[in-house]
C-alpha cells in the first residue's frame, strides 16, 4: 500500500481502471452499468462494515488502545489521529457520492434512473465554470496521503490516491496518457460507474489505514503468546482473475515459529520454502504459481468461485495442516478490433483481432464459426480471418476450449464493380470520348468502395472474363477483358457499346466466384 513496488490492491485496481475502460469504450448496455451499481452496493457495504462501530479497522485502534504495553513511540495517540483522518475522509466521500447521485435541487436520483444517467457526474466533477467540486475532491485526496504520511513517518511513504493513466502500465502509452486526474477519473463515465470508483477509492483508503494501524499495533504488540491454532495462509497477488492470467500468491503458516522448517504442497506438488521478510520478521513461505484457467459456468455477474488445495507438514506433528484456498474467476470479456466496421463482408477473409483485456497470453485463443455460417483461419496468436457464408455469422470466442463469449456479425454482399475503360495509362471519360485511331483498349472492373479494396486486398482482385461488343449493329462475343479495334474501321463520331460482362474475383481462401456484372455496361464513343 505504500510506496515502492506495486502492491497487490495497487494490480488489482489497475485493472478494474483497464475493464472499466474497455466496457466504457464499447456500446454499454444498461445490463453492464446494473453491474457497476451492484459493485458499488459490495463495496458501500464493505465500506460501512469496517468503518463503523465494530469494523475492522475500529478493531485494531481499540487493541492499540487497549494494549499494557508501554507505549514509547506515542503510537496510541498516532492511532487515534489515523483513525480520525480516515473517517473524517470517508465521511467527506459519502456526501460527494450522494451529489452525484442527486438532482441539482438535491433530490436524489431513483436507483433505476441512476443506473441509466452517462453525465450527472462528468458535469459536476469536471465543470470548468464551478471547478470547487472537482477540485476539492482531488485535494481531499491529495491532503490524506499528505497527513497520513506525517502522521506515519513510515519509510517508503503511501502512495497517491489521485493517480493518472501514467501511473498505469496498461494506460501509459493510450491516448488518456496526458490527462489530468479528473479527466481520466470521470470524463465520459456514466454517473453509477463514477459512484463505484469512488466507493473504490474509499477502500483504498480503508486498506492504506489498516496498514498504517497494523505498523502502530506491532510497536505496543511486545508480548510472546505461545501458538496453539495453526492455519495455512495464501497471500495472494489477487483474489478475482481475468481467466487465461496467471495466480500468484505466496503460502505460509499463521503463528509461525523461528527454527520450525515445514515442508508445504500446492495439490500433491512440492512448493520450494524459502525464508521471506515481513515487517522485519523471517517467516517461511512457498511460492504457489499457475495459469487460472476458463471456468465451465459463471454466474450472473460474471464470476466463477474455484479452489485449490494446499498442505503443510511441520515437524512434531502428526497430522499434516490441511486447507481449501477459493478464489474467484471472472468472465473474460473479448473485444473483436480490426481495420474494418464490425460489419463483415460475406465469402470473404475478413481479419479480426481478438483481445482479452488484462490477459496478455492470447495462445489458448480460439475461435469457432458454426460451418452452416461459414469458417475461420487462424493466422497467428489473437489473430484471425472469419469468412462468413450467410447474413448472419455467430462467432463464439473460445479460451482453452470453453466457450467464453459469442459475436454476432451483420454481413453485406461484396461491391458490384463498375467498368472503367483502358486506353494506355490513360482512362477514357464521356466528355473527352476516346481519340481516334485508338488501337486498343482494356476493361477494368473498378470498386469504388476505397474501404473494401483496403482491408481486403486478396479478396478485391476483380476480373473481367469476356464481354459482347455491339458495334455497327453487330454482337460480337470477346473473350478475356483487351479489345482490338483495328478491325471495326471505326471513325470519329462513331459509337460502340460493351454490355453482358462476366466478371470473376479470386477469394481469401483460393477460390474464383463469379461477380454481377450489370453495372459493366459501357458506350464508347469516338471524339
Amino acid at each position: 500500500m505504500s510506496g515502492g513496488k506495486e502492491t497487490p490492491r495497487q494490480k488489482m485496481i489497475g485493472m478494474m481502471y483497464l475493464v472499466l475502460t474497455a466496457l466504457l469504450a464499447l456500446n454499454v448496455s444498461n445490463a453492464v452499468l446494473e453491474k457497476f451499481a451492484i459493485i458499488d452496493d459490495t463495496l458501500s457495504k464493505a465500506v460501512n462494515n469496517n468503518n463503523g462501530a465494530g469494523g475492522t479497522n475500529e478493531g485494531k485502534l481499540a487493541t492499540i488502545l487497549n494494549s499494557k504495553v508501554e507505549d514509547k513511540t506515542g503510537a496510541k495517540v498516532k492511532a487515534q489521529k489515523v483513525r480520525d483522518l480516515t473517517k473524517a475522509t470517508v465521511a467527506y466521500m459519502d456526501d460527494l457520492k450522494k451529489k452525484l447521485s442527486s438532482e441539482q435541487d438535491g433530490k436524489m436520483i431513483e436507483r433505476t434512473e441512476l443506473v441509466t444517467n452517462t453525465n450527472n457526474a462528468e458535469e459536476i466533477m469536471i465543470n470548468h465554470n464551478k471547478p470547487e467540486v472537482g477540485t476539492g475532491y482531488e485535494k481531499k485526496l491529495n491532503s490524506y496521503v499528505t497527513e497520513l504520511n506525517q502522521i506515519m513517518g513510515i519509510k517508503p511513504p503511501f502512495t497517491k490516491l489521485t493517480k493518472t493513466a501514467l501511473d498505469y502500465d496498461e494506460f501509459k502509452e493510450s491516448t488518456h496518457k496526458d490527462k489530468p486526474f479528473l479527466e481520466f477519473a470521470f470524463e465520459g463515465v456514466p454517473t453509477m460507474a463514477a459512484v463505484a470508483t469512488i466507493s473504490e477509492t474509499q477502500s483504498e483508503i480503508l486498506g492504506y489505514e489498516a496498514v498504517a494501524l497494523d505498523s502502530l499495533k506491532r510497536r505496543v504488540s511486545a508480548a510472546v503468546y505461545e501458538v496453539d491454532q495453526l492455519v495455512p495462509m495464501v497471500q495472494a497477488e489477487a483474489n478475482s482473475l481475468v481467466a487465461g492470467t496467471t495466480y500468484e500468491g505466496k503460502l505460509f503458516v499463521a503463528g509461525s515459529a523461528s527454527g520450525v522448517n515445514p515442508e508445504m504442497f500446492f495439490g500433491n506438488s512440492p512448493l520450494k520454502v524459502q525464508d521471506e521478510n515481513v515487517y522485519g520478521i523471517k517467516v517461511k513461505m512457498g511460492t504457489i504459481k499457475f495459469p487460472v484457467r476458463s471456468a465451465a459456468t459463471y454466474d450472473a455477474n460474471g464470476v466463477a468461485n474455484a479452489t485449490f488445495h494446499v498442505r503443510i507438514n511441520l515437524p512434531g506433528r502428526a497430522q499434516p495442516i490441511e486447507t481449501d484456498v477459493k478464489y474467484k474467476i471472472l468472465r473474460p470479456s473479448p473485444r473483436f478490433a480490426s481495420a474494418a466496421s464490425s460489419t463483415l463482408y460475406i465469402n470473404c477473409g475478413n481479419e479480426v483481432n481478438v483481445s482479452i483485456p488484462g490477459l496478455t497470453d492470447v495462445s489458448g485463443l480460439e475461435l469457432s464459426v458454426p460451418a452452416t455460417e461459414g469458417s475461420k483461419v487462424k493466422l497467428g496468436p489473437g489473430k484471425f480471418a472469419i469468412i462468413p457464408s450467410r447474413p448472419q455469422c455467430h462467432v463464439s470466442v473460445l479460451l482453452d476450449g470453453v466457450n467464453v463469449y459469442t459475436e454476432t456479425f451483420t454481413t453485406k454482399e461484396v461491391p458490384i464493380p463498375i467498368a472503367r475503360v483502358m486506353f494506355g495509362n490513360t482512362a477514357y471519360s464521356d466528355d473527352l470520348g476516346l481519340p481516334p485511331g485508338t488501337a486498343n483498349i482494356r476493361i477494368e472492373p473498378e470498386i469504388i468502395q476505397s474501404d473494401f479494396v483496403q482491408n481486403n486486398k486478396k479478396d478485391a482482385n476483380y476480373i473481367v472474363q469476356s464481354f459482347t461488343l455491339l458495334v455497327k449493329g453487330s454482337p460480337v462475343p470477346i473473350r478475356g477483358g483487351s479489345l482490338n479495334l483495328g478491325a471495326y474501321n471505326l471513325r470519329s463520331g462513331d459509337s460502340f457499346t460493351i454490355t453482358n460482362v462476366k466478371v470473376s474475383r479470386s477469394t481469401y481462401d483460393g477460390r474464383t466466384v463469379e461477380v454481377l456484372g450489370n453495372r459493366m455496361s459501357k458506350v464508347v464513343k469516338i471524339k
